[in-house]
């Protein structure tokens, strides 16, 4: 079969877990195209389409020119784009009704629509009404991500948060503890994604290094790190709930331990430490209440398991033969 799939040069991370990273392992023919410079002759001679959370104009065009075509149309959605908060830089664009239109349009080319989480595809079913769905959790690629040592604590305890400015209220929810782990000798705090001058306001003492343009630089980045926890805080709203398990995967790759609110439906996993009060989790860790080995062993064991990435795409596989 003969798959084109669209790709955004600004989120490698998603287009691995959702889109490329999977279907480049299923032996079909695969196309990579950029939305923003495909031509329909690029599409003359395939079979299907896959697009990543598609909006905006640009987008809706393209799938349009596709459905015209006569070409079987894969939408794979990984964000709930409606409920941006004001905090969200995204947010001015994607809230304006025009763009929130374009976004559910693109529903209606789709054969077939797959969501990266449960919450994702309740809130958007009501959008697609008679177009079918189908809920595949993001997986763990061993080939590309093979299992790292798991750091032993010998003198300092390391913390590692990796987000975008997206998050910014996130990681603001527990501002205090993360400036008083930078400020505590026995512990090491670092910071990815945030800009270097914001974090000299609000996070002073934590070390900070900008996202690595390059997907598997970021992936060694990571494993390179020794972290023993991941923090991963999110304030929950229709936003957060709908997050798909990305930092829960590349925390055990590395042999870390993440760190996650309850009540977050795909953090509810091995591998993850959920927390009430974020304060009394820190006090735990510090006190080294937590056996990390058994942790990180429980969750590589349910990413075998269930997450392997071979697992996950006989879901895709079962989707693309059942295309009418």
């Amino acid at each position: 079969m003969k798959i084109a799939i669209f790709t955004n040069i600004n989120s490698p991370a998603t287009d691995f877990y959702r889109t490329v990273g999977c279907y480049a392992y299923m032996g079909h023919d695969i196309r990579y195209l950029a939305i923003e410079s495909a031509k329909w002759y690029d599409l003359m001679d395939v079979d299907v389409v896959v697009a990543k959370s598609p909006n905006g104009m640009a987008y809706f065009e393209m799938l349009r020119e596709c459905k015209r075509m006569g070409k079987k149309i894969i939408i794979d959605h990984d964000d709930n784009l409606h409920e941006t908060t004001r905090t969200n830089p995204a947010h001015l664009g994607l809230s304006h009704e025009a763009m929130r239109k374009t976004v559910e349009d693109c529903f209606g080319f789709a054969d077939h629509i797959i969501y990266s989480t449960d919450a994702l595809q309740k809130y958007y079913i009501p959008y697609h009404e008679g177009i079918a769905s189908t809920v595949i959790n993001n997986g763990w690629n061993p080939i590309i991500q093979p299992f790292m040592p798991v750091p032993k604590i010998e003198d300092k305890i390391r913390f590692i948060w990796r987000g975008s400015m997206h998050h910014l209220d996130d990681i603001g929810s527990i501002a205090s503890y993360i400036n008083e782990l930078a400020e505590d000798e026995s512990c090491d705090v670092a910071m990815l994604g945030i800009q270097d001058f914001i974090m000299a306001h609000l996070f002073p003492k934590v070390k900070t290094k900008e996202w690595n343009s390059s997907l598997f630089g970021y992936f060694e980045t990571l494993n390179n790190s020794q972290c023993h926890y991941g923090l991963f805080p999110l304030l929950k709203n229709d936003f957060n709930f709908a997050k798909s398990n990305i930092f829960a995967i590349e925390m055990l790759v590395a042999g870390g331990v993440t760190i996650a609110p309850k009540g977050i439906p795909e953090y509810n996993i091995p591998g993850v430490i959920k927390y009430e009060d974020f304060g009394d989790v820190m006090e735990a860790v510090k006190n080294k209440d937590f056996d990390r080995d058994a942790i990180v062993k429980e969750g590589r064991e349910y990413l075998n398991d269930v997450l392997r990435v071979d697992k996950t795409n006989k879901n895709r596989e079962l989707i693309l033969n059942n295309l009418n």
